[in-house]
C-alpha cells in the first residue's frame, strides 16, 4: 500500500527581518553573510534596518539580493528600512515618516499577493532609539492604526523596546506579538551581548548595561493566515569572533489558515 499523504500541499510563507548594522566593521564579509542567510533560507520577504548606501552597494553584488524585487532606498537620514519579495508587490512600497519622530524614523510598507495566497500587507519600521519611550509609544500607535484596516498584516523590525524603560507592550487586540504566541517561555533576546562577542567588542553601552533585549519583534494580525513558528537567526560569521550583525535575525512562517487547519476552499484536505 501506499503511504498516506494529503492531496493538498499546505502552503506557507516565511518572513525574514534582520537590522544589518550601519557600521563599516567588516562591512563586506558581514553582508556576505546575511546574503548567504537569505539563499540558504529563501525568505519570501525579507525586511532590513540600518540599512546605508555603502552597504547597499555592496548587498546588491550578492546574488542572493538579487532574488527580490526591493523598495527603494530612503533619500534622507544616515540610515534606512528596506523590504524585499520573491513575488513583487501588489501597491507600493509606501514609505511615511511618522508623524512624532526626532530621527526621521517612518513606517514602510508593501502589499504583496502570492500566488494561490491571500494579499498579505508586509510593514517595517525600526523606532525610535534609546531613552525615547514616548516616542516610541507614538510611533507603534500610528503605524497599527494606518495597519489596522487590512485583514492580514505583519509589522515587523528593530522596535528598540526596553522592558525596563518601556515597560510592558499591550498590543490591540487582534493584533499579537508573534515570539510571544509561539515561544512565550523563551526570551528571545536579539540583542544579547553575552552570545554576541562582536556586539560586546564594539559597543560600550551594551557592554556597560549588560544588554540582553527583545528589541526586533514580530506583530500581526491575521484572518487568513496563522503563525507556525519563529525562529533566531544567530550564526556567527565562519570562525565565530564575528556575527552578521550586532542584532540577530528573526525568521518567522506564515501558513494560509484554511490549510492550516485542515480544510480547502469547499471541502476538506483529504488523506488517502
Amino acid at each position: 500500500q501506499n503511504p498516506k499523504h494529503r492531496t493538498c500541499e499546505i502552503m506557507a510563507l516565511r518572513l525574514l527581518s534582520f537590522n544589518i548594522w550601519f557600521s563599516d566593521y567588516q562591512l563586506a564579509p558581514r553582508m556576505k553573510a546575511i546574503g548567504d542567510i537569505i539563499g540558504a533560507r529563501t525568505p519570501d520577504l525579507v525586511a532590513l534596518q540600518e540599512m546605508t548606501e555603502q552597504h547597499w552597494m555592496v548587498c546588491q553584488s550578492i546574488a542572493a539580493f538579487a532574488s527580490y524585487t526591493w523598495s527603494e532606498p530612503s533619500r534622507t537620514g544616515r540610515y534606512y528600512t528596506l523590504i524585499g519579495s520573491r513575488h513583487g508587490f501588489a501597491t507600493g512600497p509606501t514609505r511615511q515618516e511618522f508623524e512624532v519622530t526626532m530621527m526621521g524614523r517612518d513606517l514602510l510598507y508593501a502589499t504583496v499577493s502570492p500566488k494561490g495566497l491571500p494579499p498579505l500587507v508586509f510593514a517595517t519600521s525600526h523606532l525610535e532609539s534609546l531613552d525615547r519611550a514616548k516616542v516610541r509609544r507614538e510611533q507603534i500607535n500610528e503605524g497599527l492604526k494606518l495597519l489596522g484596516g487590512h485583514d492580514d498584516v505583519v509589522f515587523c523590525g528593530d522596535t528598540n523596546i526596553n522592558d525596563a524603560a518601556d515597560g510592558e507592550v499591550i498590543l490591540p487586540k487582534p493584533w499579537e506579538d508573534a515570539w510571544l504566541a509561539l515561544k512565550p517561555e523563551d526570551p528571545g533576546y536579539t540583542f544579547d551581548v553575552e552570545r554576541n562577542l562582536m556586539m560586546a567588542r564594539h559597543d560600550g553601552w551594551a557592554r556597560s548595561n549588560r544588554a540582553r533585549l527583545r528589541f526586533d519583534r514580530f506583530w500581526f494580525k491575521a484572518k487568513n493566515y496563522a503563525v507556525t513558528n519563529i525562529e533566531l537567526i544567530d550564526e556567527p560569521l565562519a570562525g565565530g569572533g564575528d556575527w552578521p550583525s550586532d542584532h540577530f535575525g528573526l525568521l518567522l512562517t506564515l501558513e494560509e489558515w484554511r490549510q492550516h487547519r485542515g480544510d480547502s476552499s469547499d471541502g476538506k484536505c483529504e488523506v488517502c
